[in-house]
């Protein structure tokens, strides 16, 4: 909204200038020319300056219409008057019907033509404005960006283009059959007050994906929001979309693409927030404001927040006028006026509360992006506590003040200067006192806006992915946060750390792994003291346990496994620490089993199993016991599964394999039951998949391979879903590989596919350093590809080129990267292989199974020998090719005796299931 009051002149910038004529100016010439008589009137005694600045622009035109000023189109006609026929082909597309229209362009009904899939499409002819001379390849650019928008609740871009000569540009979007906007959806189907959240949950999931890849929609309505027959809601049109930036260049350097910059400023003004009608800088919360007004209306059976009854009739400045200036009416409090007094019942307290912190006038004040304000509305719908709180009497202060500015602004001068006269007295009385206490007031706001940047700042950058933007401010603060800890206080010593922390975070997430560490080790010297007082434990312990976390998770990824455990065993002391001072702290026990987890993974990468099954146990139980008190914490029971599948390792690298397949079921039936709960959280897809994958290997191992097949299948079509939605996602793609290798195992003959899986495996590490985890994937993909070609009858010249080509490069990346027990793992298993399946000398086979042996008897391998599964299995395959059938018996043995294990185990408790002690 234009702020109209007559103390404020025009701005001198001729772009902020229209800004603030541009929509007033649009009214106005929509109006009949005495209504607009009328409004230029009303203007007036607000605003002289405005006023008199449209009636000129109002005189140009009628000058120009006069004239007869653009009665011949300077361009040739443009697509959308060509094609307004059935039959119209537009690319690859033949029009059918026309089935929207709007202020950005029109809606057509269309069926592609060339054959590559049959279905109907929706193809949106924008505005032919929207595009200066030159700027076609720019506009395809842009369709390729909305193309990044792959999520089950966002209406798919299929295509974009502009035609006749680059004068026309359309989309062509997915087309949501008999699709209901909708407000009128929840009103057919009466749904009730949680029903209807439930299904604006599917929006906000929506719009979180978008969020997420840096997108804004700034055009949320119900027009824009189809659900289909099925309850699916699909969400319409990023046409407008304000791209915040590239995820690789830094958050404030974004520029708008041509398609913003044109069409940036349209937006629907009943949905839109402040700072939009005011032609402020737009973000997130720009988005939830819109999704507040479209929760209101939703829940409010159609009310506008800022527009009651007896302003349904207002022109759009008055709608403006409010959005800025009036406070909205609480959501209990409008039902109650209109005599719904137990629907206002049920949302009086905290859905007022979530819809007052969405619609905030200052975008601060909002949820920060649309996750933050499902997961209040989630806390609502389980009965829980939310995050947002009512208004504190501190910002009804504050909004008394904004109302009354000049007044208070007035009485402020005053006191102001009187406490400068006393101020000065003072300083002229104690100058020394004074310079020290200014030196630390100024130590202290540097230390608070570091504190703020690398904390607070940087919890709202984790959602959008864009918490390597502080490595610049953190890079230039370091030597700041890390000098003078003498002088400083402790709550000073606690930030500065803390900061720090979040440093060696940001670089750790950056793979810049050396860089990482100089700003943790400073962090964990600057709390190596005792908490200095019991107020300052929990957040003392906590700050404590993440620098040596991060320490720690930098010397593991390096595979410095000495330093490694140091730090993570500094993390489970000073969790313990915590607990051996408060207890029935859950913040402190989570902590702990944080710590636990760490270092059983460590612990299992050392081959040190069974005290690695100890830790993961030790793990499970800890997150059991805070879940039963914490039941709907969703990233806890997403870490209680992730310690189950630990466990779940463990005990399959330990040969007990049966207690295996019972914990991987176990995290798998959590994963789906949660993803059934929530469809539209990608984590609990992922958490399936991965279950999946881990119990088709126990199946395997257990000599189930038909139940192992079933399992791998399961876990391809999850990561196939996830990779669809996130082509880039490395580590999603690697576990769909993992997980097609899985289906062919058994499967001799599948050459081709085997090939493929190798090309895009090989794809995926172009350029890159190889990953540790992926030498058993890379060793099995050639055990396949070398089997497959044997059954074809071709010569084993061509498999050994294959085995012996994987062989040097596991070599080279055991010499470049050090020893490591999945490398040697993987290159044992892929030695055996050659000796037993490819070599037709017996010589050759005895002479490739000796030494074998002579690596597997010696150190460090030796001291796996019935402690690791996967080492005592090649140790019998190998005594076996060499013929001491005594010896391969005996370690057998032992394997069998592992796998009977598995009758009694103590099984993991779900956490619905923990008593509350």
């Amino acid at each position: 909204m234009q702020d109209l009051a007559p103390e404020n002149a025009l701005p001198s910038d001729p772009k902020a200038r229209w800004q603030r004529l541009s929509p007033l100016l649009d009214e106005l010439l929509d109006m009949e020319p005495t209504a607009r008589a009328a409004r230029l009137a009303a203007m007036q005694d607000l605003a002289p300056e405005l006023a008199a600045e449209l009636e000129r622009l109002l005189a140009q035109d009628a000058a120009l219409e006069a004239q007869g000023f653009l009665a011949q189109p300077a361009l040739p006609p443009t697509l959308s008057a060509v094609v307004a026929l059935p039959g119209q082909t537009v690319g690859a597309y033949r029009l059918e019907r026309e089935i929207g229209h709007g202020g950005m362009g029109s809606v057509w009904l269309a069926r592609r033509t060339d054959g590559r899939f049959e279905g109907l499409v929706a193809i949106k002819f924008l505005t032919s404005g929207l595009l200066g001379q030159g700027d076609a390849a720019r506009f395809a650019r842009e369709g390729q960006i909305l193309a990044r928008l792959t999520h089950p609740h966002i209406a798919r871009l299929i295509d974009a283009g502009v035609a006749q000569d680059g004068l026309q540009p359309y989309l062509v979007l997915e087309y949501v059959e008999e699709g209901l906007p909708i407000d009128r959806f929840c009103e057919s189907r009466q749904l009730d007050t949680a029903q209807r959240i439930t299904l604006f949950l599917d929006v906000l999931a929506a719009v979180a994906h978008a969020h997420n890849r840096l997108i804004l929609h700034r055009d949320l309505k119900p027009g824009n929001i189809l659900v289909d027959r099925q309850g699916q809601v699909k969400l319409l049109d990023f046409g407008i979309a304000k791209l915040l930036g590239d995820p690789t260049q830094a958050l404030g350097g974004a520029e708008a693409t041509e398609l913003t910059r044109q069409a940036g400023r349209a937006f629907t003004p009943q949905f839109a927030a402040p700072e939009q009608v005011q032609g402020g800088e737009v973000s997130t919360a720009t988005d939830v404001y819109a999704l507040g007004v479209l929760l209101y209306l939703l829940l409010s059976g159609g009310k506008h927040p800022t527009a009651g009854a007896t302003r349904a009739e207002a022109q759009a400045l008055d709608r403006l006028r409010a959005v800025v200036e009036e406070e909205p009416k609480r959501l209990s409090d409008q039902l109650r006026s209109q005599g719904e007094a137990r629907r206002a019942r049920e949302l009086r307290g905290d859905l007022d509360t979530i819809c007052a912190k969405a619609l905030k006038k200052r975008p601060s004040e909002r949820y920060e992006n649309a996750a933050a304000l499902a997961e209040d509305l989630r806390r609502w719908l389980q009965h829980e506590p939310i995050a947002a709180r009512p208004d504190s009497r501190l910002y009804v202060l504050g909004r008394f003040l904004r109302r009354h500015r000049l007044a208070v602004g007035a009485g402020s001068v005053a006191v102001s200067a009187l406490l400068g006269l006393t101020g000065l007295s003072v300083l002229q009385a104690q100058r020394a006192a004074a310079a020290e206490q200014q030196a630390q007031t100024r130590r202290q706001q540097a230390d608070d806006l570091l504190a703020y940047m690398l904390g607070d700042f940087a919890d709202k950058l984790r959602p959008i992915g864009r918490l390597e933007l502080l490595d610049n401010v953190g890079g230039k603060a370091l030597s700041h946060l890390a000098a003078a800890k003498e002088q400083a206080s402790p709550q000073e010593r606690l930030h500065r750390a803390k900061a720090l922390t979040v440093i060696g975070e940001v670089r750790v997430s950056k793979r810049e792994l050396e860089a990482a560490i100089e700003p943790l080790q400073q962090a964990n010297a600057l709390l190596q003291a005792e908490p200095p007082t019991p107020e300052l434990v929990p957040a003392w312990r906590k700050a404590q346990g993440a620098a040596a976390f991060w320490l720690g998770h930098v010397y593991y990824t390096q595979r410095k496994f000495a330093p490694a455990q140091r730090a993570w065993e500094r993390y489970r002391e000073v969790s313990e620490q915590w607990l051996a001072v408060l207890p029935q702290d859950l913040d402190g026990l989570v902590e702990l089993s944080y710590a636990e987890n760490s270092l059983g993974s460590l612990l299992l990468d050392q081959g040190r199993v069974r005290t690695a099954e100890q830790a993961f146990r030790r793990s499970v139980a800890l997150k059991s016991h805070v879940l039963a008190q914490r039941p709907n914490d969703a990233t806890l029971q997403a870490e209680w599964s992730e310690s189950l599948s630990w466990l779940g390792s463990s005990l399959l690298q330990m040969g007990r394999y049966v207690q295996a397949q019972a914990v991987f079921r176990q995290a798998l039936e959590q994963a789906q039951d949660l993803r059934t709960k929530y469809p539209a959280d990608q984590a609990w897809l992922r958490k399936v998949g991965h279950a999946a994958n881990r119990l088709a290997d126990a199946l395997w191992r257990d000599g189930q391979p038909r139940a192992a097949t079933e399992h791998f299948v399961l876990a391809t079509e999850a990561f196939r879903t996830l990779s669809a939605l996130d082509p880039q996602n490395r580590a999603w793609t690697m576990a769909l590989i993992r997980a097609e290798a899985g289906v062919l195992r058994g499967q001799a003959s599948q050459i081709r596919a085997v090939e493929d899986l190798q090309r895009r495996l090989a794809a995926l590490e172009a350029g890159r350093t190889p990953l540790a985890r992926l030498h058993p994937l890379r060793a099995e993909l050639v055990q396949l590809h070398a089997q497959a070609l044997r059954h074809k009858g071709q010569d084993l010249a061509a498999a050994q080129v294959l085995v012996e080509n994987t062989l040097a490069q596991l070599r080279r990346d055991k010499i470049a990267h050090g020893a490591d027990l999945t490398l040697s793992q993987a290159m044992l298993e892929l030695s055996l292989f050659q000796a037993e399946t490819l070599s037709v000398d017996p010589a050759q086979r005895t002479a490739r199974c000796q030494a074998l042996w002579a690596e597997l008897s010696s150190a460090p391998l030796a001291a796996l020998l019935r402690e690791h599964a996967g080492f005592t299995r090649l140790a019998v395959r190998t005594q076996t090719c060499l013929g001491r059938a005594e010896e391969a018996r005996a370690l057998q043995q032992w394997l069998d005796a592992q796998h009977r294990w598995a009758s009694s185990p103590p099984q993991p408790v779900p956490p619905k299931a923990v008593p509350n002690s």
